[in-house]
Order: C-alpha cells, then sequence, then structure tokens
C-alpha cells in the first residue's frame, strides 16, 4: 500500500464510523425514527458508491467529461460530509449523560442549523465565490527602477485550467473585458492555462485573442501545462502537446517564455521580463532553467521581473543544477511574480488578515512578499482544480501592479505623499 492511500482509507473509515453512528441516534429519535433512520442510510449509500466509483476512474486516462464529473463528485462527496462533521461537533457534546433531555433536543436544533449554513456556505464555493473576480491593486516601489519606469502597469493572471468550463466561454470573456479594461501596459500570465491537455484551450482561442496592451502578453507554462496529469503512449506525444499549446498561445498574440526574457524599452533605459519553466519539488520535473532565459542577473545594471509559475524557489536555498552555487531567486531578480497555489481555493478573511490552509503546504501562498528591495506577489488564480469550487474568500484574482521609483517625496502635514 503506498502512502497515497493511508489518508484515504482513513477518511473512508472515519466516515463510516460517523454513519453507523448516526444512524444509531436516528433509530433511537421520538417522531419518525424509520423515515430519518432511511434516508439517511440510503445517503449514506449513494455518497460511499460515488466515491468508490471516482477512485476506480484511471484519472490520466478519462476524457473531459469524464474528468469533469469526477471533480463535481468530490465536491458533492465533501458538501455533504463536511456539514455532518461540523454539525456532529455541535450535537456529540449535547449526549453526554450529564446533559437532559432540553439540552439534547436544543443541541439537536442548534447542530441542524449550523449543518444547513455549513451545506450553504458549501454551495456558496460551488455557485458564487468561484465567478465573483477580484482585482487586487498592488503599488510596489523599488531604488533601482529607472524613472522612465515609473507608473509602469502590469497586469497579471493566473491559473486558469480552462478545462474547468468546457467549452463556455462566459466567464473567461468577462476576465478578458476586466483586464482589458485596466489600461495595462503588459500583461503577463503566469502558468496553467490548462488542466491537463491542449484541447482544453481550444474553445477560449478567439476569446483570449482579446487580450491586448501596449508591451503584449506575455505568458510562462505552468506544470499542468506540461502534460503530467493525462495519459500518453509515450513522452514524444506530451512534448507534441506541449509544442501544440505553446503554439495556440503564439497564435493569439501571446509572447510564451519559455526559459527565455524579453527586454523592455522607454528612451535609453530597459527591464528585462525574465520567464522560466516551472520550477517545482519532488515528484515534479525540474524544468526551470535561469542560466538559459537570462544571464546578466546584476539588478544594478538591469531591472529584472522573473516570471514563474511556483513560489517555492523564491528564498528556497538548494543546489541548482549539480552546481555549488545555490538558487536563491530573492538575490537574482527585483519582482518575482507568480500563481500556482490558488490559496488551495479556499481563504477567509478577518480584521485584514488572510487565513489559507494553504499556508501548511506553501511559505508563499498569496499576495505581497517582501524580503529587502526585492518582492514576491503570489496571485491565486481565476479557475480551479480538483475541485469546481472556491471557498470563503479565494476570489478568482486579476493584479494590477504599478511600479514606483522610490525616491525623495513631499508630504503634507499629516506626514501623507502628496507628490514624488
Amino acid at each position: 500500500m503506498t502512502i497515497q492511500w493511508i489518508p484515504l482509507i482513513t477518511l473512508l473509515v472515519v466516515n463510516l464510523a460517523l454513519d453507523l453512528w448516526l444512524y444509531r441516534k436516528f433509530r433511537r429519535s421520538e417522531h419518525r425514527p424509520k423515515l430519518k433512520s432511511g434516508l439517511h442510510a440510503v445517503l449514506a449509500m449513494v455518497l460511499l458508491g460515488m466515491i468508490v466509483a471516482v477512485i476506480a476512474i484511471p484519472k490520466t486516462q478519462c476524457d473531459d467529461t469524464t474528468f469533469l464529473m469526477v471533480m463535481w463528485s468530490i465536491y458533492t462527496y465533501y458538501a455533504c460530509y463536511v456539514p455532518r462533521y461540523i454539525a456532529a461537533l455541535v450535537w456529540v457534546p449535547t449526549h453526554l449523560k450529564r446533559c437532559g433531555p432540553r439540552v439534547r433536543k436544543w443541541g439537536g436544533i442548534a447542530a441542524t442549523v449550523v449543518g444547513v449554513l455549513v451545506f450553504l456556505f458549501m454551495l456558496s464555493g460551488l455557485f458564487y465565490t468561484p465567478y465573483k473576480v477580484k482585482v487586487n491593486r498592488v503599488e510596489l516601489e523599488f531604488e533601482n527602477l529607472p524613472k522612465e519606469f515609473d507608473g509602469y502597469r502590469i497586469a497579471q493572471f493566473s491559473d486558469t485550467h480552462l478545462g474547468t468550463y468546457g467549452g463556455d466561454t462566459t466567464f473567461v470573456a468577462q476576465c478578458v473585458d476586466s483586464i482589458n479594461s485596466l489600461g495595462a501596459d503588459m500583461i503577463c500570465f503566469t502558468g496553467d492555462l490548462v488542466s491537463r491537455w491542449s484541447g482544453e484551450a481550444e474553445p477560449f482561442n478567439k476569446t483570449l485573442s482579446r487580450l491586448h496592451a501596449p508591451d503584449g502578453v506575455v505568458s510562462v507554462l505552468g506544470n499542468h501545462d506540461d502534460g503530467h496529469y493525462c495519459y500518453w503512449a509515450n513522452d514524444d506525444k506530451r512534448k507534441d502537446d506541449l509544442n501544440d499549446l505553446i503554439s495556440l498561445q503564439e497564435h493569439m498574440g501571446w509572447k510564451v517564455l519559455v526559459n527565455d526574457h524579453i527586454i523592455l524599452r522607454r528612451d535609453s533605459s530597459e527591464i528585462a521580463v525574465v520567464g522560466t519553466k516551472c520550477f517545482m519539488g519532488w515528484p515534479y520535473p525540474h524544468y526551470g532553467n535561469l542560466d538559459s532565459a537570462y544571464v546578466d542577473y546584476d539588478s544594478a545594471k538591469r531591472f529584472v521581473v522573473l516570471l514563474q509559475h511556483s513560489p517555492d524557489e523564491w528564498k528556497l536555498e538548494r543546489a541548482y543544477q549539480k552546481r555549488v552555487t545555490m538558487l536563491r531567486l530573492v538575490d537574482k531578480v527585483d519582482l518575482m511574480l507568480v500563481g500556482h497555489t490558488h490559496a488551495m481555493q479556499c481563504m477567509f478573511t478577518l480584521f485584514g488578515r488572510k487565513f489559507s490552509p494553504a499556508c501548511f503546504t506553501y511559505e508563499y501562498w498569496g499576495g505581497l512578499y517582501t524580503e529587502g528591495d526585492h518582492k514576491l506577489y503570489v496571485n491565486i488564480g481565476l479557475g480551479m482544480v480538483g475541485i469546481p469550487a472556491r471557498l470563503g474568500s479565494a476570489y478568482p484574482e486579476i493584479t494590477l501592479i504599478t511600479l514606483k521609483k522610490r525616491g525623495e517625496c513631499i508630504v503634507d502635514e499629516y506626514g501623507h505623499r502628496i507628490k514624488d
């Protein structure tokens, strides 16, 4: 048994125990015990059959329709069990021996209300939150930014996972309109255009071709774009599909940076925009190559923006390509723009502070991170993968980044900047 099966089997055993406990409680209830226990038993059997069917389907070999069905089935399973778990946390304490019938009655009512509210929350993550796009406007100051680029605007979007929408272009068209309305100087896409294969992007070719900016649309590849989540007869077939995806983006008018760079010029000043393939840890292949993408990482000579899919190696110190030198992207670039995390499609905001379970997996999972004059921005993406939902405040994100030259400024009597 591999380690991947252990948490899955544990989850199924815990769910079965919960179902049996609830079944016994319903059988002993005073009002319609047979109806309650019967409906509960039917629901439990349907959910068990659903998850067993999902486990039995070879994920890498199923077609797009089946793949979407798997995503919806997984979420349906969790949408039914999560409310029951939380309701049980309210209900179980009221069944202690010291609790009387009145406490148990109100405990049951409270558990029902809590369960319904959690279920509605799960539904909102399915039908509301994934389509409420949030535009985050961020102003970043740098000491070494050329004055000619003061006020330069970059619109970033990431992780569209187009296969999630089938062939429906409605939401993607709305996102394109939102990005174009920002009037950015350059548009950047930081990977995972698709979830499994290039064919997912074909229905959206015309829609995404409408993106426009003076310095164009620049993109990099994500871990899903490389085709490792789909079955191929051999690796050459996977590489052919990856080339098809790159060609499709180029046909849309995008500049795909595959371990490459472009130079942006304003009068006599320049900044470099570097794009590498995805840096990922085990078990994913490490395709990114900084050396072939760009050679002059001395930010004192040229301001460098790095487009990369994963934030993992912004500050991670480790050997790179069997060399003694350590890969610390924070030392090599001024601004790094990434995606990948999705904030695990679950985020909560309370009193201005954000929390996501992604923090247990990623050190940098969403928003702005700074070390000295070097900055990392993690966009939590537009699309969905794994489940067709976004929960809480994990709204689809478009980021408008304005680059500012740090220097002396004039302030008013309250210390507020009024002019650079």
